[in-house]
């Protein structure tokens, strides 16, 4: 049985097509099926039901999966007995929340290249749906995110950190000398949101309409350094996760606003495939971003 065709066995179950497979392992689509067809003749059952132009895997398919991974894990194991950082290539691919990669990764990325040097990284930057999305369709080996601890039956959570969000302006705005502030009173000022696909946006939202609040922003970015910039020159209130703010924060650039409305808390996560091998760097990555985390859960 060769490791050639079980690689490609699961790249065609990741994302669901013979074509896509073929397209990211630089093979020619015939090749793919051809490997795939010698691999259920050698195991005496079909991997996948062809119906039309859609494919999906049968229940053998299902069950093989665990052992076609744990043959890529033995097969990781006997390239690098030694067990070298230095030894182990190939690419982790990660998916993350912009601001998390800004603020949480980025300065991570030097510590593990110079932990595995031969390792390519890619980093795609897109909302929580998407990352899931690009996780289920094999395009990204990890993803880090910000969101609710939700269960996904197909995916595995590695960590998770809590995330608190609060509502900040520059220091000389008057709302800083307040306390006890409602959040009819944070409607009334010039505020500055994420866009509303923002996950933190839409707990805020949700938080607002319990209270019979309506805020309407007077600027809506998608960018978190933009909102930051404008904070600080005074232009007007913004929520933004406590990762984004501490900083800013210390330096006595913005202040936290004591406003009166319930705890709102999310969870910076590590989320893999359930189907996917978990490699030395993936490995690796998701404990760089855990001892950097103040709380595990």
């Amino acid at each position: 049985m060769e490791l050639k065709n079980i690689n490609t066995f699961l790249r065609v179950a990741g994302l669901g097509s013979f074509t896509k497979a073929a397209n990211e392992l630089g093979y020619s689509q015939s090749t793919v099926t051809i490997q795939i067809k010698q691999l259920e003749r050698e195991l005496g059952f079909p991997l996948f039901d062809r119906i039309g132009k859609t494919i999906s895997l049968t229940q053998k398919g299902e069950e093989f999966i665990l052992y076609a991974n744990e043959f890529v894990r033995l097969e990781d194991k006997l390239s690098s007995l030694s067990d070298a950082p230095d030894s182990v290539a190939g690419t982790l691919r990660i998916g993350v929340l912009e601001s998390l990669f800004v603020w949480k990764t980025a300065d991570l990325l030097p510590r593990f290249h110079s932990r595995y040097p031969e390792v390519k990284i890619e980093i795609t930057s897109a909302t929580g749906a998407a990352l899931y999305r690009m996780l289920r369709q094999n395009e990204v080996d990890v993803i880090y995110l910000l969101d609710n601890l939700i269960y996904h039956k197909d995916c595995v959570r590695a960590c998770a950190s809590p995330v608190s969000l609060k509502f900040v302006a520059a220091p000389e705005s008057p709302l800083c000398a307040e306390k006890n502030i409602s959040l009819e009173e944070i409607a009334r000022q010039p505020l500055i949101l994420a866009e509303r696909d923002a996950i933190y946006r839409r707990e805020l939202d949700r938080e607002a309409a319990v209270n019979g609040v309506e805020l309407v922003p007077i600027l809506e970015v998608d960018n978190i350094e933009v909102i930051l910039r404008l904070l600080k020159r005074g232009m007007g209130v913004s929520f933004l996760p406590d990762y984004v703010i501490e900083e800013s924060v210390k330096k006595g650039e913005l202040s936290v606003l004591d406003v009166r409305c319930n705890a709102i808390s999310l969870w910076s996560q590590i989320v893999c495939h359930k189907n996917k091998y978990v490699t030395p760097p993936m490995r690796s990555f998701t404990e760089l971003i855990q001892s950097a985390a103040p709380t595990e859960a």
